[in-house]
This record gives C-alpha cells, structure tokens and sequence, in this order.
C-alpha cells in the first residue's frame, strides 16, 4: 500500500474506536484492528491506553505478527492484547479488521451460555444468523499468542466469540464491516435478552439471513457505516449504553 493508502487506514481504525465508545460497545478500552494487505502487519491503538473517543490516525501504530512494533512513536508500546489480533490474522488470510470489545449484552449472553439470536429485522439480525463459539480456556487477559490462535480457532468462519467472562471478539474482510458487526451484534443480544424475560424468542428464519451468509469481500463495506462515520460528528444523536469500565 501506498502511504496515502496507510494513513486512511489509519483514520478508518481511530474512527473504529470512537464508533465503539459512541454506541456503547465501550468505555476506556478495547482495540480495533485493520490488517496492512499484503504485509504481516496491522494497525492498532497504543499502550498506555488513549481513550476511545479521543483516538486519532496519528496515535495509530503498525505491529507485525509477533507483536513488535513497526511504526509509531518511541514512548508507546502495543496493547497487552495484540495476539488476539495477530492470531486470527495468521489463521484467517480473508480477515482484514478485528475488533476486542466489552460490550454488555453480548457479552452478559456469554456468561450465561445463551445463544444470541438473530430475531429483529434481517438485515442487522445478519450479524447473529450464526451461534457465536465460547472462549473459556482462560478468564484472563489474552496476552499470548497460544491463547491468541485458541480463540482464533473457537472463531472458526463465524463472525465473532466470546471471551468468556472478558467481552468479544469480531473479525470481517474489513474494519468497517467488523464494526457494524459488532454493533448489530449488540442490539441483537439486547433484544434477546429482552424477549426472553416475557416469552420464548423466535430466530428469524434462515431464508430471510441469507444475504449474510454470501461472503463479502474487502472492499464491500455496509451502508450503515455511512450512518456511523455521522454519528461520529453528531454524538448527542447516539444512545449510550452502560458498559463495564476495565
């Protein structure tokens, strides 16, 4: 890729992660990632942390796939949760964005071993056509590779897992694919959640979700994402949701 083509890169992962903390996924922390194509490296948010609604291109920094740091600035190191993303990267050549989030109804639904259930409207309920696996092989931070190729193998070809106890984890051909994803993901929990305290939900069928199941390629981002990049200016338009703090 050409410089120009790294540095839209670059705005696409910083806009990534205000886009989470807008809708709620979360608060102070989690990464989003977009592979560098062709190469053996990606980029990602910084350690020490940057909050997620004040990430920039220029706080953005490329890692390889054994975590060393490519490019950026000499006081930042990578997060302690690079492997997840080099992990599935390695494993998934047709994965060009991951997403490490801690959004709550996704999340809480992994805790108590339910399955989140595409059950409003078809097109959103996408994200949910197919059963998330579990990652309980460990309850802790994910820092190294061994853990990172387990829950990319728990990933399989689905569109995300649960890190058992820790949030989630999202992988599509692109980052701006893995992020409406992910938020679809949420609501899809939300209402899941919801039905059941008064009734049995109902999936919707399969027939409906099969656009989701036609593979996207790279450069095929959702029109929601149009929506999103607004919100990103607008973010007294967003519902905010409560999320935990870690």
């Amino acid at each position: 890729m050409s410089t120009k083509d790294i540095n839209e890169l670059k705005e696409i992962v910083a806009l990534s992660h205000r886009i989470m903390f807008a809708t709620g996924l979360t608060t102070s922390s989690g990464h989003a990632s977009a592979r560098i194509p062709g190469t053996d490296t990606f980029l990602i948010k910084p350690w020490p942390h940057i909050h997620m609604n004040r990430i920039r291109a220029e706080d953005v920094i490329t890692l390889d796939f054994d975590g060393k740091k490519v490019t950026g600035p000499e006081h930042v190191t990578a997060v302690s949760e690079w492997a997840l993303h080099a992990e599935v990267y390695r494993m998934r050549p047709d994965v060009n964005g991951v997403i490490h989030s801690h959004q709550k109804w996704s999340t809480m639904m992994g805790i108590a071993g339910k399955t989140i259930m595409p059950v409003f409207y078809p097109g959103p309920a996408g994200a949910a056509a197919e059963p998330m696996g579990i990652y309980d092989e460990s309850y802790a931070t994910i820092k190294v590779p061994a853990e990172g190729r387990a829950v990319a193998l728990k990933l399989g070809n689905h569109v995300g897992v649960h890190l058992r106890t820790h949030g989630m984890l999202f992988a599509a051909p692109n980052l701006e694919t893995a992020t409406v994803e992910a938020i679809h993901t949420e609501y899809q929990a939300e209402l899941t959640w919801r039905a059941m305290q008064i009734g049995e939900p109902h999936a919707i069928p399969a027939m409906a979700l099969r656009p989701h199941f036609e593979r996207k390629g790279p450069d095929d981002v959702p029109d929601a994402w149009e929506y999103f990049k607004w919100l990103d200016g607008h973010p007294e338009s967003a519902r905010y949701r409560l999320v935990p703090v870690q």
